[in-house]
């Protein structure tokens, strides 16, 4: 299937070709990013909106904090550096002044060469930062960013229509598209520091949705705005329009995208935000109204919000059968479950903030019309929420003690279902850091905007202990592990009884200059599923295994690879294997003013058991994950040219080639042929 032998001795010369180059910074924040969204990906069989992430890390990288002057709460907003971390930097600088030179800092417990080529990209040591702030800080700024993009391939809904008047209208009997190939997004944001405050809008519409007809005449399927005001005295903050809020560590209250287990294994303790303006395009998972933040005294702030709005859902007998979160609306069916379920939300935060301690609670109320349905059919759901009101209550705590950062959580919903979590970071060495995590969620309590650390994307029906460890046995080496054993008191999913597994990652990694990184993995993970025969329905151990070994390097000014190979293992009632295998290739103009990035991949799986995933370089804020399985080839070519400062157009094609295959995909998404492929157009103005 593979010529092994091959693959490893031309990986063994480049890395000896790659080891020989000294220089320059590689591309860390790609790295970073991929890493993240990747594991995000592995773990979840939802298709999940990373736009917050991508913006984060981006932002960063346009606007380093600095290092000089940088507070606690804008150093955990890196989602890089342990608290321990954190507290020794603020101390050093506290007794010895300005930070002249990163390598500094490896004179602090905690710090290494690899955290330092980590936090660079995303970091500065202005030292005139209070007449550089006073200059940049108070000017306003434009942001608008427009975007389109295809399937070139036609697909199956796009086939044939029913006219009414010339235009395509939808039936029960006509499962088509409604709307054209394209996917249209606009966001517009404007921010001015000088006046504490910043507004914009997102407008988004599917490929397959109506534009500017039918149920969607007056333009765009989804729309989304906010404005945001940030104070300095009684009121920190007010929201209007569309926010997220994430509180303590997820029990109850954490909207939108929330991290789990990756190779960031020491760092899962989860950073205090609050209320965020939200400029994503999921169409669901956020709120819709108004949120307030007061400084109640010097060290007590409450926020109180309230949400009102409506989300898409299935309804029979005027129950609401399911709550639909895929945000598409493409064909008579999908449209008529747009907008049918009225959800409102209010509650606080209350948080007191003390030297080294803090704590809080919070108070979330639900309401639903109509009300959502039970489902005594359905034996792993008949403990999820059903009804018209649903209430959900936590404390949340974090605490330092020399080396040790303990933080948790202990929540309650309406149901009487209980949850908690109860972490540890231990620095036990100067470069040995260690996690511990404990977290039992029962399987009655209900949350409908938790998003707690774990196994399964729902906080519900879980039970684990997870360790974690971060080990650095020379200056240029770096070992990452996690164990995690978890049980499910109650039936899930494909799986018909109480069960229980576990996860095992390791990793090694070697830098040996600031040009050249590389790494391998090692990830098994052995959980039940039900067999597949019909007669005997009983869960069996599922055995998956995975295997990577990835290579980047910067070989000059102008130029950046990045390879991978990966092996997947999968063991039910038969073995399955797959692989993959990539070369990324990089180019920046040192005078012109473009970059272009391109990969090609070669991959074979024997099923989607076996799938891969692999994140790709994308246009700015947009993101690409596929899952590599069956066999073929795929190639993506990526085009970025600045005009000005104010002015980027960015270009994106992509096509996958399947080997023995006359048909893609099913249903409406199906495309005949072997080869699909699609292209993106954006441009993105900074006024």
């Amino acid at each position: 299937m593979l010529r092994f032998k091959s693959i490893i001795t031309f990986i063994t010369i480049l890395l000896f070709v790659c080891t020989k180059l000294i220089g320059q910074n590689t591309a860390i924040r790609n790295d970073i990013i991929e890493k993240i969204i990747e594991n995000i990906a592995e773990n979840s069989d939802e298709t999940l909106d990373y736009t917050d992430l991508l913006e984060r890390f981006n932002t960063l990288y346009d606007n380093p904090i600095n290092l000089n002057n940088a507070s606690k709460d804008e150093l955990e907003q890196l989602h890089l550096l342990s608290d321990y971390q954190i507290q020794n930097l603020l101390e050093y600088r506290k007794e010895s002044g300005l930070i002249y030179s990163f390598y500094e800092l490896r004179l602090l417990d905690g710090f290494n060469y690899s955290i330092l080529q980590k936090i660079i990209p995303f970091t500065s040591l202005k030292i005139d930062s209070q007449k550089i702030s006073i200059q940049t800080k108070s000017r306003a700024k434009h942001f608008i960013l427009v975007r389109t993009q295809r399937t070139l391939e036609q697909e199956e809904g796009y086939r044939s229509y029913v006219f009414e008047d010339d235009e395509p209208i939808g039936t029960e009997n006509n499962p088509q598209y409604l709307g054209n190939e394209w996917k249209y997004y606009t966001r517009y944001k404007y921010s001015s520091p000088k006046k504490n405050i910043e507004f914009g809008f997102t407008a988004e519409n599917d490929a397959g949705e109506p534009f500017f007809e039918g149920e969607n005449a007056e333009g765009f399927d989804f729309y989304s705005a906010f404005v945001k005001y940030k104070g300095k005295g009684t009121i920190r903050q007010i929201n209007i329009g569309d926010y997220q809020i994430k509180f303590g560590q997820g029990l109850s209250l954490w909207s939108g995208l929330g991290s789990g287990k990756s190779t960031f294994t020491t760092q899962n303790a989860k950073r205090l935000q609050g209320v965020k303006s939200y400029h994503s395009t999921d169409e669901n998972l956020f709120f819709r109204g108004g949120a307030i933040e007061i400084k109640l005294l010097k060290k007590i702030n409450l926020t109180a919000f309230a949400s009102s709005k409506k989300r898409d859902a299935s309804i029979e007998n005027d129950l609401t059968k399911s709550i639909v979160n895929t945000g598409l609306h493409r064909s008579y069916s999908e449209s008529t479950q747009k907008d049918k379920l009225d959800e409102k939300i209010w509650g606080g935060t209350l948080l007191f903030s003390l030297n080294k301690v803090e704590f809080g609670a919070s108070f979330l109320k639900s309401q639903f019309s109509p009300e959502i349905a039970s489902k005594p059919d359905e034996l792993n759901k008949i403990y999820d929420f059903s009804g018209k009101e649903n209430s959900n209550i936590s404390a949340y705590y974090e605490t330092r003690y020399k080396r040790i950062h303990l933080y948790g959580e202990v929540g309650q919903s309406k149901s009487g279902g209980h949850a908690i979590l109860q972490g540890m970071h231990l620095q036990a060495h100067p470069q040995l850091s260690l996690e511990v995590i404990y977290r039992n969620y029962n399987k009655d309590y209900q949350t409908l905007y938790g998003n707690a650390f774990g196994e399964q994307s729902g906080t519900q029906n879980e039970e684990g202990i997870y360790f974690g460890a971060e080990f650095h046995p020379y200056p240029k080496w770096t070992v990452l592990a996690y164990y995690d054993l978890y049980e499910f008191p109650w039936l899930k999913y494909r799986v018909s009884s109480p069960t229980t597994g576990r996860d095992y990652l390791s990793q090694i990694e070697f830098n040996p200059n600031k040009k050249v990184s590389v790494y391998f993995r090692y990830k098994h993970e052995n959980k039940p599923e039900n067999t597949n025969d019909e007669k005997l329905i009983t869960p069996v151990d599922v055995s998956k295994k995975q295997y990577r070994l990835h290579l980047s390097a910067k070989l000059n000014e102008n130029w950046e690879i990045r390879n991978r190979l990966e092996l997947s293992e999968y063991k039910k009632s038969k073995k399955e294997n797959g692989y993959l295998l990539y070369q990324d290739l990089i180019y920046h103009h040192s005078q012109l003013p473009f970059t272009t990035s391109v990969r090609y991949a070669l991959f074979e799986t024997d099923s989607f058991n076996t799938r891969i995933y692999a994140y790709e370089n994308d246009i700015l804020y947009a993101f690409s994950i596929p899952a590599y399985f069956n066999k073929g080839s795929r190639f993506y070519l990526n085009f970025r040219y600045k005009f000005n400062r104010s002015a980027s157009l960015y270009l994106r094609y992509a096509r996958t080639q399947y080997a023995n295959t006359k048909n893609i995909g099913s249903a409406n998404s199906e495309i005949s042929g072997d080869t699909k492929s699609e292209i993106k157009l954006q441009l993105k103005l900074s006024l």
